[in-house]
This record gives C-alpha cells, structure tokens and sequence, in this order.
C-alpha cells in the first residue's frame, strides 16, 4: 500500500466533512481507482466525482495518471454559472 493525501474543495469537503484526507491505495492506482475508492467510501461524492476534475501535486491531470507514495491529489468539484 501507499500513502497519499486527498485535498476537497467546496461542495466535495462538505460531503467528507474536511479538506484532508490521509488514504492508503494499491500501488499502480490511477485518478479513475481512486475516485471509485472516493466513492465508496463516501458514497454522496458520487455526483460531483464524475464531473470534477483532479490534480496531482498541483498539476492537472488525466484520470490515468498512476498514483505513487506521498502524491497530494486535489479534488475539484465542477463550477456551474450562469
């Protein structure tokens, strides 16, 4: 297993409850595993998971970016506006 840190912003912290989250993962877990592991472990993510996009160690990435140990991942929900 490895150790990363899951950030949430906005509506995405309000579902965790805060805006950090120490997670072990499989090694070889890419942005797609770990928002299914996200949302089974908080199922009410699930919406904004699907539309929100990540980054890793502040760079914006492609949901098959593999993860590895002490990677900081962002998770941004979708800004709506009008």
């Amino acid at each position: 297993m490895i150790k990363i840190s899951v950030v949430f912003f906005a509506g995405a912290r309000d579902i965790v409850g805060r805006n950090r989250l120490e997670i072990e993962i499989p090694p070889q877990t890419n942005i797609a595993e770990l928002r299914e592991i996200l949302i089974v472990k908080f199922p009410r993510l699930e919406d904004l998971a699907r539309r929100a996009a990540f980054a890793v160690n502040e760079i914006f990435v492609l949901t098959d970016t593999l993860l590895v140990e002490n990677d900081e991942v962002a998770f941004l929900p979708a800004v709506s506006g009008g």
